[in-house]
């Protein structure tokens, strides 16, 4: 006996839905030809490994999950009782389909977030103190009040992100958008009543948000505690990297150079390592500290050329400071103005 067809199953092969399904194809596979041309040109050093790009998407997969929830749960509690609301599980979905989260700057921010987190794992561990506690712990116990606060805030901060407690932090600007888009996606209709419990459900999360859950924000709070003289910096320095607090490391740099903490990981990050080496002499750091700062970083990035930097150390230290304080003063400029230069200088040089 002949089986007939899944009526379910059949349903998507109707001839009314013919033309769709064509130019649904049609769409992907244009979008295909363009995704392939755009990465063959990439530079082999523009281009992502699979392992950040997996851990990216998992990343912003978990923040807009989490962003959802909260914004679906204080609009359900804002609800009148018996209302309709939205279904969570296609948010996330459509999301993606409309390109909803396709932002530069969010990509730029989580990029640099995986690639922190891989050098900070990578990091050869040296101990520097012998058989003291890590600097993190010994500054959590100093005298200084201030100081042992903001040390046990970055232990806090570090136990929550390896227990996956909290979503990934994000600029004011950044998180704003995030919420409002959630906030988009949870509508699913016109309801004038919905509408308005999403809206207050979305400032409700968006007060709730505070500066200091902006990247980086701890360990700044910590390098300004700490404010270190010039005579502390280099082993702070090498004993953050030692330790593996490679966010430490940059909010040390931040503070020492007046330098926002995000253009701080930014140079700290990149594998030549040209800035860095710059910004490490305009501190007037000597010879041995950046060798071993070079050596690690070298060490935990596989991008990175320690034979180049090896050929290069004596030309760096030949630099004078105030030199290198000249070459590296447009970074202390507001960003929207750095930004305008080089969209500027940029223009010009076509």
């Amino acid at each position: 006996m002949a089986v007939g067809p899944d009526p379910i199953h059949a349903s998507e092969w109707q001839v009314a839905r013919l033309y769709d399904r064509v130019a649904a194809a049609r769409a992907r596979a244009v979008a295909r030809r363009r995704g392939a041309m755009l990465d063959l040109r990439l530079d082999a050093d523009s281009r992502l490994t699979d392992q950040i790009r997996f851990e990216v998407a998992a990343r912003l997969t978990l923040l807009v999950e989490t962003i959802a929830r909260d914004v679906l749960r204080q609009a359900e509690r804002v609800m009148p009782e018996g209302g309709p609301h939205s279904e969570f599980d296609p948010v996330v979905q459509r999301l993606h389909r409309t390109d909803a989260l396709v932002d530069p700057a969010l990509a730029e921010e989580l990029v640099a977030q995986v690639r922190q987190g891989l050098i900070s794992r990578a990091l050869p561990i040296e101990t520097m103190a012998g058989d003291a506690p890590s600097l993190l712990v010994r500054l959590s116990e100093a005298p200084d009040r201030i100081v042992a606060a903001a040390a046990r805030a970055v232990l806090v901060a570090e136990g929550h992100a390896r227990e996956a407690e909290e979503p990934v932090r994000l600029s004011r600007r950044q998180y704003d958008r995030l919420v409002w888009i959630a906030a988009a996606a949870l509508r699913g209709g016109e309801d004038p009543a919905w509408d308005r419990a999403l809206a207050q459900a979305a400032e409700r999360v968006l007060a709730a948000q505070s500066d200091a859950d902006r990247p980086g924000a701890a360990a700044m709070r910590l390098a300004a505690a700490i404010d270190a003289r010039p005579g502390e910096l280099p082993d702070l320095l090498l004993e953050s990297l030692s330790d593996r607090q490679l966010g430490l490391f940059v909010a040390l740099l931040s503070h020492a150079l007046g330098v926002e903490y995000d253009m701080v990981r930014e140079i700290v990050l990149e594998p030549e390592g040209d800035r860095l080496w710059l910004a490490l002499r305009a501190l007037d750091q000597e010879r041995a500290t950046i060798a071993r700062i070079g050596l690690s970083l070298c060490e935990a990035d596989g991008r990175r050329d320690v034979d180049s930097f090896a050929e290069a150390l004596d030309s760096i230290m030949a630099i004078a400071p105030e030199e290198a304080r000249r070459a590296m003063a447009s970074l202390s400029l507001p960003a929207s103005f750095r930004e305008a230069i080089d969209r500027l200088e940029g223009a010009e040089r076509r």
